[in-house]
């Protein structure tokens, strides 16, 4: 795992919910210097620590420690979702009636 990219989605996160490093050191409690540790790639969070700047960057663990989780448990949809969302909202509304009906006859 390259620390440099653990710290590069961290600044990611804490540039797109609009805060300084000071901001995120203030809302988990880490020091500024920590941040700017995390950040540079100089070290990697511990798990306290991790944990702390994920519930502040409103994201997973996983998504700060990696590009993607290879193998995930979750059925993927294929990119059903996103053409559902893309469709006028009376198609949608239809087709989320139809999965509902499917879900419950399921089980």
């Amino acid at each position: 795992m390259e620390y440099s990219m653990v710290g590069k989605r961290i600044k990611e996160y804490r540039l797109a919910n609009k805060m300084t490093q000071v901001m995120l050191a203030e809302k988990t409690g880490l020091s500024e210097m920590a941040i700017y540790s995390y950040e540079t790639g100089k070290r990697l969070p511990a798990l306290e620590p991790l944990v702390l700047l994920s519930n502040a960057l409103n994201v997973s663990t996983d998504t700060l420690l990696c590009d993607y989780v290879e193998n995930q448990n979750k059925p993927s949809n294929n990119g059903i979702m996103e053409r559902v969302n893309n469709l006028p909202e009376k198609e949608q509304e239809r087709i989320l009636k139809i999965m509902d009906a499917l879900v419950s006859a399921a089980g």
